[in-house]
């Protein structure tokens, strides 16, 4: 995580009282690193984890003081409570960033103890994961959070997010108290959510994201600051209700897919500008409100299916809800095991009038044309595509499909034009140069006649010998006039990019700063 540059001003007064008169040793062999400000000395510990800036401490007088004042702290595996309160305890700076990464089995009297003491010092953000041991997360359920207790929330009147993975810990929170400063809660797990976060609470609440909770039955929300809420696998819930005028950004994903009565959904969210919905949806028992500002909207199709599945119900129940909207992401999922399994795309008869399709492929291994073509049919108006190959979960070895698999049927993509007149602009991630996705890509730069943009970003496992080949055949590909830019990951991490334009056969190549050419016209 880089370096926070903000926020600083109030420790200022704070590191003045530093060691003034401390040892910054002298003569010849002076320390001219402690002679530094106290402001500068924190800028470097920045730079390390916690751990090691406590370290510094045995220096020198002058540097016994210095890592208290830190703004941030990072704590990696925690195996005693007792030293978080110790390292929390010795100062009153304000922290706009504590992180806990993995706090081992802590007991809820332990937890609680810190937490209080992290509570009086927060003015920003928190996140705490509990690393819990021998246990399988997927096989819990209610009863060994009960078991394992439940401790108190203290109230965090400066934080502004608060993000707690807390395995199997039980929480409750304080009768009184508000989070007067509280915008962000990413992972906030409480029992009665509902109350916490309404506005009486969390004033200043803007953003609340609650995955894989337990015992929550029951969601109500109430809050007049809210603008993102996103709700993931929250295990038994069965009623939803949210009120929240400033809400624009919502996402539901797995809360009620594995339910057998149907949910009750009602939403009161008329400035809603993106939906994400990947769950249940009758429109007799979930009520989404009023929508005409909806610009975004997300879902999932299922490419095949057994005979009588249901999956896609919601998706196609939802889609002709919206007649236009800027931007539709649809995910087409491919299961791992394609054999006797039937094509689903024909389902999908209507799509909402969209200027930018947001196209992801979750193929795991199969030839995937005939979805996209499908979909790219009854949209061709599109103005923009973003094509994502994605490998959320790839296999680590790709394996050939077996002889019965039907995913390479329909065959219709391989021969029939499709006129994509108005697509200006295409982005391709994830890119892998596989067989199936070379073969899809040619079909769709044939598809493209207008196509004036092009970025195109390789997987991570791409050299540098399989770019240059994989340049020459998008040259190749391409018509004069399409501007294009190639990103290509180094070390898994940094990106750099290569941009050309492609004027009557000529690629003119712009190297970007602290990369190297692979290839240059």
């Amino acid at each position: 995580m880089s370096t926070k540059q903000n926020g600083g001003g109030d420790v200022a007064a704070e590191r003045s009282k530093a060691s003034d008169g401390d040892d910054a040793g002298g003569g010849e062999d002076r320390d001219r690193l402690s002679a530094l400000p106290d402001d500068v000395l924190v800028l470097i510990l920045l730079h390390l984890d916690t751990k090691n800036a406590a370290r510094t401490s045995v220096l020198s007088r002058r540097w016994r003081r210095v890592w208290t004042l830190l703004p941030e702290l990072r704590f990696g595996i925690v195996r005693q409570s007792q030293h978080l309160w110790d390292a929390l305890s010795v100062s009153d700076v304000p922290l706009r960033y504590l992180l806990v990464g993995a706090l081992v089995d802590p007991s809820p009297q332990s937890l609680a103890a810190w937490l209080l003491t992290a509570a009086r010092r927060v003015s920003g953000e928190l996140i705490l994961i509990n690393f819990v041991t021998e246990r399988n997360a997927e096989d819990s359920d209610e009863e060994e959070a009960t078991e394992r207790g439940a401790f108190e929330l203290p109230c965090f009147e400066k934080a502004t997010s608060i993000s707690l993975d807390l395995g199997f810990l039980g929480i409750s929170v304080p009768p009184n108290g508000v989070f007067a400063r509280l915008k962000s809660s990413p992972s906030l797990v409480l029992g009665d959510l509902g109350d916490v976060v309404s506005s009486p609470r969390c004033p200043c609440l803007q953003k609340l994201t609650v995955c894989h909770a337990r015992g929550l039955d029951r969601i109500s929300i109430d809050s007049e600051s809210l603008q993102v809420l996103e709700l993931r696998n929250p295990h038994g819930l069965r009623q939803l209700t949210v009120v929240a005028p400033a809400l624009r950004d919502l996402s539901v994903m797995q809360c009620f897919l594995n339910e057998q009565n149907q949910p009750v959904v009602n939403i009161s969210a008329p400035q809603l500008k993106s939906l994400k919905w990947v769950d249940t949806y009758d429109p007799s028992f979930v009520h989404l409100g009023n929508t005409e500002h909806l610009q975004t909207f997300g879902t999932l199709f299922f490419v095949y299916g057994p005979h009588g599945f249901t999956q896609n119900r919601a998706c196609l129940m939802l889609l002709p809800r919206f007649k236009a909207i800027e931007n539709l992401t649809l995910s087409l999922v491919y299961m791992l095991e394609a054999d006797n399994l039937q094509y689903m795309m024909e389902d999908m008869t209507v799509l909402p009038d969209i200027k930018c399709l947001h196209l992801i492929v979750m193929a795991l291994g199969h030839a995937f044309g005939a979805g996209p073509f499908h979909v790219l049919r009854i949209c061709s108006g599109i103005q923009r595509l973003i094509l994502v190959l994605s490998t959320r979960f790839e296999l680590k070895e790709e394996t050939a499909c077996s002889s019965g698999c039907i995913c390479d049927q329909p065959t219709v993509w391989k021969t029939e034009e499709l006129s994509l007149n108005h697509l200006q602009e295409l982005e391709i991630q994830e890119f892998r140069a596989s067989e199936h996705e070379v073969a899809f890509v040619k079909r769709l730069l044939n598809w493209a006649t207008v196509l004036k943009m092009m970025t195109v970003t390789f997987h991570h496992s791409i050299s540098d010998s399989k770019a240059k080949e994989l340049f020459q055949m998008f040259r190749s590909l391409s018509n004069p006039g399409v501007c294009m830019e190639f990103y290509i990951y180094q070390e898994f991490r940094m990106r750099f990019h290569f941009e050309f334009v492609h004027f009557k056969g000529k690629i003119v190549f712009n190297v970007a700063e602290n990369s190297k050419s692979l290839l240059r016209a």
